[in-house]
């Protein structure tokens, strides 16, 4: 896939903003298996801003394309047909269920996965050889959990939003609560049902501290980085161990995570 002279270069703080554009559509879209409209809006506005006029999808798929040739997901398209499919493969299904009248069922499902996979590249090439800082990186709107709230509220999260880690701010420092741990908690061999049931109705904070009948709910730690990190010289130097890098400001505030 050639890049053609003929889309206008981006910003980088443009770069940023359609990215987060499409990302927010994607995790829309997955929390509805038939919500692709959102990330047709989504791509509308790119290829708006690529088209510099206003148009139709359809006549946005050049444009697109061309931006999409960044992305190596799509080159590798043309090498194998099995494990990713081609910018035009996609934006074809994606656009055939915008053009149906009937949203609805297997059609739009398909259609949705279809319009996930795009996004993900278009988010790839967006940010392709921009710099690789957290701050550039990160996906903001982090949920997290305060130590007051109810263990069984941060259970019901995990649950409801597929999470291995919930981020939460104990004694000035950020830790993770991580659902092995939380699992091992709530775990009981002596009268299961009541045990568990009390040990929901405990707050986090005293969950860690006190415990409950000699158990007590374990946190890890976390690594905190500043916006303005290199991600590429925090690799380098050993930390893509981590399960979760957290991105905080002066204040302690979580921006996001990477």
């Amino acid at each position: 896939m050639n890049k053609s002279s003929t889309v206008p270069a981006l910003k980088p703080d443009e770069r940023k903003y359609y990215r987060d554009k499409l990302r927010a559509a994607r995790y829309a879209a997955l929390a509805d298996s038939e919500g692709f409209e959102q990330i047709c809006y989504a791509l509308e506005a790119l290829g708006m801003r690529l088209h510099q006029s206003q148009a139709d999808l359809g006549t946005y798929r050049n444009v697109l394309r061309q931006l999409a040739g960044d992305a190596p997901q799509f080159s590798f398209a043309f090498e194998s047909t099995h494990a990713f499919k081609s910018f035009d493969a996609l934006f074809n299904i994606l656009r055939c269920a915008r053009n149906d009248a009937m949203h609805t069922g297997a059609r739009a499902r398909t259609a949705t996965q279809a319009a996930t996979e795009l996004c993900v590249g278009l988010e790839e090439a967006l940010m392709a050889n921009q710099p690789r800082r957290a701050g550039d990186l990160m996906v903001k709107g982090v949920v997290s959990v305060e130590p007051w709230q109810m263990v069984a509220e941060a259970r019901q999260l995990m649950l409801m939003h597929s999470f291995s880690y919930l981020p939460i701010l104990h004694q000035n420092q950020w830790k993770l609560l991580s659902d092995v741990h939380l699992a091992r908690f709530l775990a009981s061999k002596d009268e299961p049902a009541k045990s568990r049931r009390n040990r929901l109705a405990l707050s986090i904070k005293d969950a860690v501290s006190a415990g409950h009948q000699g158990v007590h709910l374990s946190l890890e730690s976390a690594k905190q980085i500043t916006p303005c990190e290199d991600v590429g010289t925090l690799v380098s130097e050993g930390q893509s161990e981590q399960k979760l890098w957290l991105v905080c400001d002066e204040r302690n505030h979580l921006l996001g995570k990477v």
